[in-house]
């Protein structure tokens, strides 16, 4: 993964040293937080699979003919779109709050590429993932991609055409904005059905992983520096690009406050082993916890603008999104060289 090949060189840079007399550190604080906020997402998620089961099965009522549907049930249908869109929403901040440790995991990071990360065949044919998703009228889909961002938000905001059932004006403002749709009920459920069953199966694998100390650099240095990846998102989305973006994804929430959230999993993770590197270099571990404390609080200043009104321009985006990778990799190498210091081998493949 690209991930990968930038963590190796960051340890090309890595000055090596002697290991210090081995010390332990309480890492049960990165798995209740892990579990915490899976037990979250799994609670949205079923939510999310309640209110679009609920959706499929007043269409099926009308053998899945949209229009009539909608003329007869037209508000039921635009609540329940929107109730689907707020729990979809949920489902996956508290995943982002996640992601940086399950993504930086090995033993997690399936998970990640399921959910939230991986490419389609389509897309990418060498490096998808290969599944297989069944509707409720059997048909299979192979390779999809993941199913937050490939799958279910496209479907929910109308992205992708062939993902809509029908068009609708679900605010009643007598027009029909370009998100306004009716998202086809076969595919949605078929996609909820999987998410909440992967989400169930990601909160048993965060209830039976013990994590080490190894688990826990290598989030960090496989996740801080990948900044260049998520502002190349924004930039393509909705929130930058406006009516001419490219990407179908990242339409329900700027992938600033992805960023965000990620970044506050692995705070929690980097402040979890820093005794360890306090105890071994004090000087190393205050370059470390200012480097994040300045990555955290650009990004945060980033998204606060953003909320406030301000929109940013693509070139914008991409000195900004080169001044955090910038930062993220320093931060990165930081921690390579603590774990060095640690004589704690990073899992990189």
């Amino acid at each position: 993964m690209k991930r990968f090949f930038l963590v190796l060189t960051l340890l090309v840079f890595i000055v090596p040293v002697m290991a210090q007399e081995e010390e332990t550190v309480d890492l049960s604080g990165i798995k209740e937080y892990a579990a915490e906020h899976a037990a979250l997402m799994a609670e949205n998620s079923a939510a999310f699979l309640e209110t679009v089961q609920t959706y499929y099965d007043l269409l099926a009522g009308y053998d899945f003919d949209y229009e009539a549907a909608y003329e007869a049930e037209g508000e039921t249908l635009a609540e329940l779109v929107m109730t689907a869109r707020e729990n979809w929403l949920q489902t996956s901040l508290y995943y982002e709050l996640n992601e940086g440790i399950v993504a930086g995991t090995p033993s997690l990071a399936y998970y990640d590429v399921l959910i939230d990360a991986g490419a389609s065949a389509e897309d990418d044919p060498e490096e998808a993932l290969e599944w297989t998703l069944t509707l409720p009228d059997g048909t299979e889909l192979e390779s999809p991609g993941n199913l937050f961002h490939s799958l279910s938000e496209p479907t929910l905001y109308g992205t992708v055409d062939e993902f809509v059932g029908a068009e609708a004006d679900l605010d009643g403002d007598g027009e029909v904005g370009p998100t306004e749709v009716l998202p086809d009920a076969n595919l949605l459920l078929g996609v909820t059905q999987r998410l909440d069953e992967e989400t169930q199966n990601l909160v048993t694998a965060i209830d039976e992983w013990e994590p080490t100390e190894e688990d826990a650099f290598t989030a960090l240095v496989v996740m801080i520096p990948t900044m260049s990846e998520y502002f190349g998102q924004w930039k393509e989305s909705a929130f930058v690009a406006g009516d001419e973006a490219s990407e179908v994804s990242f339409v329900a929430a700027s992938r600033l406050l992805d960023i965000v959230s990620i970044l506050t999993g692995l705070r929690v993770t980097y402040d979890t082993v820093s005794p360890l590197v306090a105890e071994s270099n004090p000087d190393l571990d205050a370059q470390i916890v200012t480097s994040f404390d300045d990555l955290q609080a650009y990004v945060d200043d980033l998204y606060e603008d953003e909320q406030e009104g301000v929109v940013f321009e693509a070139e914008e985006v991409d000195l900004l999104g080169t001044e955090a990778q910038d930062r993220a990799e320093s931060l990165a190498a930081l921690v390579a060289q603590a774990a060095d210091t640690l004589g704690i081998t990073l899992e990189l493949e």
